[in-house]
């Protein structure tokens, strides 16, 4: 599947409409970094004022972009946990957090 320009603003629109204010999306991976290839995913961390059910809340904002039929991985973490864990070396959010690029918030 190959993820262009226009399929990855549309996926972080409906990101951004799906989630509470103040959220941050950051895009992280390959499409990040500029190594994608045809097959690759979107990798998104969205940092939320707060999260009362992460992974009920991944499913809900996986759900939103349905219509696209776009392949992505979200990372659902409110402010307080990235602000606890964030600093964590070898972990998927502290990766997300060194590499990857704010794309709204």
């Amino acid at each position: 599947m190959t993820t262009d320009a226009t399929t990855t603003q549309a996926a972080i629109r409906a990101l951004s409409e799906a989630t509470p204010p103040d959220t941050q999306i950051l895009l992280f991976g390959s499409q990040a970094d500029g190594t994608a290839h045809a097959d690759s995913d979107l990798d998104f961390l969205v940092i939320e004022p707060t999260v009362e059910d992460r992974a009920r809340e991944m499913v809900r904002l996986r759900r939103s972009l349905r219509p696209l039929r776009v392949a992505a991985d979200i990372l659902v973490y409110s402010r307080d946990e990235v602000a606890r864990w964030g600093s964590q070396p070898g972990t998927a959010l502290y990766w997300a957090l060194k590499e990857g690029r704010l794309v709204h918030g």
